[in-house]
């Protein structure tokens, strides 16, 4: 063929492509469940649609529930607002509980905490956790870490056999939340950020890439390069459930982190997140701020090249011992970032 119609695809374009298959989104049909007057205004707790039931695997109604905060005297202004993404882990049955401040560590309570500061607050719960987890209803909060994360291998290989990925998924959830705020009359629309911790904040780096609606986003200790993950002497031996396929071909994940440019970006990283208590722990986490700056600079060398506004920030910290953790001092920078920023 000497002459193509077709318009070649962006780099970003291509990005969003290997997260996979993204499917039609369906009705919101957001239902209120819970109404709980604050002081600084009021805490819903609402549930809207992901996706249909059915499919290939005939798989159940995949609703998300998730915390809305909203200030007192709302009505009557524009304010900016925040999606505030849980961590994973061993809270895999607490979810959005832990950022809407209901459980878990007092210091993942950043969605509550972002309210009080006034902005408007969504907590959703991310697949697989909390009100996610494909079990029985009453046993929503019950701790069996084994088994969830069976059920999140199993659902992550339903998604790779449909051509999806768990990435491409979260960043498609987390659009839902966006939608959400795109419904109210009270939401300033050029003024909305996102914010997560460790693997929170990994499905941050993909929501962005994907959902252009979301203006700034801090990754709490959350930033890692997938190639560097796998590598033979990595310290993890993570699940295959949470590949991208092709990633390497894509030029890793430094690719998703340059590509959300010139929107800012703010990234924390501990400098003893696998400890500092052995040789073998000293290693790893020097290993692991040496990949968070090795990303960085690619990231803003790609963007010079291409002509874009390099607007990513590093908070490298040793309080609380430079542990995987969003410690006080590091948290109000964190969130008198997000004041200037946004």
């Amino acid at each position: 063929m000497l002459f193509s119609c077709s318009k070649e695809k962006t780099q970003n374009e291509k990005l969003i492509d290997l997260l996979g298959v993204m499917p039609e989104k369906p009705e919101l049909q957001i239902d209120t469940l819970e109404t709980v007057k604050l002081e600084n205004g009021t805490r819903y707790k609402i549930s809207y649609l992901s996706e249909p039931a059915g499919g290939v695997f005939d798989e159940p109604e995949d609703r998300i529930k998730a915390y809305l905060f909203v200030p007192n005297g709302a009505e009557n202004k524009k304010l900016p607002a925040m999606i505030a993404i849980h961590q994973d882990g061993g809270s895999s049955h607490i979810g959005k509980l832990e950022t809407a401040g209901l459980a878990g560590q007092e210091d993942m309570h950043y969605g509550k905490e972002l309210f009080d500061r006034g902005y408007i607050v969504i907590c959703p719960d991310r697949l697989n956790h909390a009100e996610r987890r494909r079990i029985h209803e009453s046993d929503t909060l019950e701790v069996n870490a084994d088994r969830d994360m069976k059920l999140f291998e199993f659902w992550g290989a339903q998604l790779l056999l449909k051509g999806r990925s768990v990435p491409g998924k979260m960043a498609y959830d987390l659009s839902r939340a966006t939608d959400v705020l795109y419904t109210m009359d009270c939401i300033d629309q050029s003024k909305i950020g996102a914010i997560g911790h460790s693997g929170g904040g990994v499905a941050l780096l993909y929501f962005m890439a994907y959902d252009e609606r979301v203006k700034l986003g801090v990754s709490s200790c959350g930033l890692v390069e997938f190639l560097d993950y796998f590598d033979q002497n990595s310290a993890q031996r993570p699940p295959a459930a949470i590949v991208i396929p092709g990633l390497a071909e894509a030029g890793g994940d430094v690719a998703y982190l340059s590509s959300i440019s010139p929107r800012p970006m703010l990234l924390t990283r501990g400098k003893s997140e696998y400890g500092k208590w052995n040789d073998m722990q000293i290693e790893y986490s020097k290993r692991h701020v040496a990949s968070t700056e090795k990303m960085v600079a690619q990231a803003k060398t790609t963007n010079s090249e291409k002509g874009v506004e390099n607007n990513i920030e590093v908070i490298y910290f040793d309080e609380n011992n430079g542990q995987h953790s969003f410690p006080p001092k590091v948290k109000e920078e964190v969130f008198n970032w997000i004041d200037n920023k946004i």
